[in-house]
């Protein structure tokens, strides 16, 4: 039998062995447990400021991304009424050929449906149906009116500019003032129930083939 007072010089091998072992099972019975010395301080504090820092640019990152997204969502047309868009300019029935143009205030524009017989300085420059000229003087971009009753060389009913003096035909087609154009026109489409539709977000710089341009009813 051994002498458990017996120093670990005077035990046999054997004692030395069994020693070992039972050491060996009590530290394999406590796998979990970490000695304090395992996580220093400096290591915990680089881990919680990594978190800190990771959180702080991931918000960031996410305002900006949602403040983009509602900046691309304001922006994006959707269903573009008035200036800049298709507008109901009315029936054809209402547009009599050879009558005076008529404003068309949402759309800025005037419509009128032209008769190639109104061989007058003024008139419509052998132009065949509905025209849509852009009120806006391509001059200053003042608002252009139709004056049926101003004379221009001893000629009554034209466009003419109350800002410069710039004068335009039936047909929008300039023959006097500082404009460097005749008047802009809008694309015009007419369905098969006689509405009209002027496209205000299509508009042609004006030019002498204006007569050309107007859509034959």
């Amino acid at each position: 039998m051994t002498n458990e007072t017996q120093t670990p010089a005077q035990q046999s091998p054997t004692d030395a062995w069994r020693a070992a072992l039972a050491s060996r099972k009590t530290e394999v019975a406590n796998p979990g447990a970490v000695p304090a010395t395992a996580i220093s301080p400096v290591d915990h504090d680089a881990s919680r400021r990594s978190f800190i820092r990771a959180s702080f640019w991931g918000g960031l990152g996410m305002t900006l991304l949602g403040s983009v997204g509602l900046l691309l969502d304001y922006l994006y047309p959707r269903n573009v009424k008035g200036f800049g868009g298709p507008v109901a300019a009315g029936k054809l029935s209402e547009f009599k050929k050879g009558a005076d143009p008529v404003a068309n205030i949402e759309g800025q524009f005037w419509l009128a449906n032209l008769d190639p017989g109104e061989s007058r300085a003024g008139g419509t420059g052998g132009a065949d149906g509905l025209l849509a000229l852009w009120r806006k003087c391509p001059h200053l971009g003042c608002s252009v009116p139709w004056k049926s009753t101003f004379d221009f060389q001893g000629d009554k009913g034209w466009y003419r500019c109350p800002c410069h003096g710039s004068t335009y035909t039936k047909a929008g087609i300039r023959v006097f003032g500082p404009a460097p154009r005749s008047m802009d026109t809008m694309k015009i489409t007419v369905d098969g129930s006689g509405n009209i539709t002027v496209d205000t977000g299509k508009i042609a710089k004006g030019g002498p083939d204006n007569p050309t341009r107007a859509l034959k009813v």
